[in-house]
């Protein structure tokens, strides 16, 4: 019962269900224990890997894989242009433009460039992430040129991937460059000011890492999506087709029930905003807000689940009371 619509996947954001790892300006590394970088031997699968072109994030890269099949156990790294700056850790988000390729067939799976999109952000403590994307890029710097292996074990698994193409024994390439490296804020500071009349009233009771308290008003609920800025961010102003990090939790109108929190997860979400990923409510109210603003969005059905609903909680009649923590956009 997230705010998430199920939508088609670039197998860009597919493999992004799979993990990352570190660079470092003259080597290759692989993550610790804790999500940091330590240095590691050169990567033997990726020695015949070779990228041309300036690191501008709008020509493609000319990539020669080499010799072919390219196959690893682990997590291999090559640097193949030096960046500067932070090194991501499991605590920071990453944008970048890919191109992701089957290293058996040395056929390309995806490619950001020739698709048209912007630089891809993910933040590397997403859940979601496939175990060797995240490690593939822990450690990389802004402005580098990576190349980085998925081994079956850190990807897709024995199953594979039918729809990419990708078999349960295929090594995944993964050339990146790193656009940004950055922190994402980990909670909400601020004054809150009071909802305006007729709307929930919304209390941090235990600190801005637990979830608040939400009472809602006796009264009939609106039939108009409402919004108020409890806490104005002083962060970048979210855009469409980015995709934001928060926490959120929702109760239903009519009785004040938890249907869904991100904060009784222990774990921040990741949805794209702006472009009917999300229910509209949220892509009519929290485009244009702040990084570091906490939004209260009470939206009826229309701008919900519609008359569906998504049982086994919410019905088609329910009026949807939402908190949301935007804590990065990227």
């Amino acid at each position: 019962m997230r705010p998430n619509r199920p939508a088609a996947r670039t197998a860009a954001a597919l493999i992004a269900a799979l993990g990352l790892t570190t660079v470092a300006a003259c080597g290759s590394t692989s993550s610790g224990s804790n999500g940091s970088a330590t240095t590691a031997p050169t990567s033997v699968a990726l020695a015949g890997v070779t990228a041309t072109g300036a690191v501008d994030f709008k020509t493609a890269p000319k990539v020669a894989l080499g010799k072919t099949p390219i196959s690893s156990k682990t997590v291999e790294h090559k640097v193949l242009t030096p960046g500067s700056g932070k090194a991501a850790t499991k605590a920071d988000a990453v944008s970048l433009r890919a191109t992701i390729y089957n290293g058996t067939t040395g056929k390309l799976l995806d490619d950001g460039y020739a698709a048209g999109r912007k630089a891809e952000g993910y933040r590397l403590g997403r859940a979601d992430l496939i175990a060797g994307f995240t490690e593939g890029l822990l450690g990389a710097t802004k402005g580098s040129r990576m190349a980085f292996t998925i081994p079956p074990e850190k990807g897709f698994g024995s199953a594979g991937n039918q729809q990419l193409g990708v078999k349960g024994t295929d090594t995944i390439v993964v050339v990146a460059d790193i656009a940004d490296v950055h922190t994402p804020l980990a909670k909400i500071d601020g004054t809150q000011t009071a909802a305006p009349a007729g709307l929930p009233t919304v209390e941090f009771k235990n600190g801005p890492t637990k979830e608040p308290t939400v009472t809602v008003p006796k009264s009939a609920a609106p039939t108009t999506t409402q919004q108020a800025t409890l806490i104005e961010g002083t962060g970048a102003t979210v855009q469409k087709g980015q995709t934001i990090s928060a926490q959120y939790h929702g109760v239903l109108w009519k009785d004040g029930s938890v249907f869904d929190s991100s904060w009784q997860r222990g774990a921040a979400a990741d949805f794209p905003i702006g472009v009917g990923g999300v229910i509209p409510g949220w892509d009519k109210t929290l485009v244009g807000k702040k990084v570091g603003s906490r939004v209260l969005i009470v939206i009826p059905p229309k701008d919900g689940y519609g008359n569906a609903g998504s049982p086994p909680k919410i019905s088609g009649t329910d009026t949807l009371v939402f908190v949301v923590d935007i804590l990065d956009a990227y």
